[in-house]
């Protein structure tokens, strides 16, 4: 089973999720990740241990 990139429509089957400013919540291939983070459209993803790690 894959899944598909919001921004491009690709099918992979490993996608990182991202914070989008005007999408909210999705999925993203490397390629859109990489273009939508140095547009700076995406935020921090809530969660996490708050270690700083």
């Amino acid at each position: 089973m894959s899944f598909e990139c919001a921004i491009c429509g690709k099918e992979e089957y490993s996608l990182l999720r991202a914070n989008h400013k005007e999408l909210g919540s999705i999925k993203l291939c490397v390629e859109c990740w990489s273009g939508e983070h140095s547009k700076k459209k995406l935020l921090p993803l809530e969660g996490g241990c708050g270690c700083g790690r």
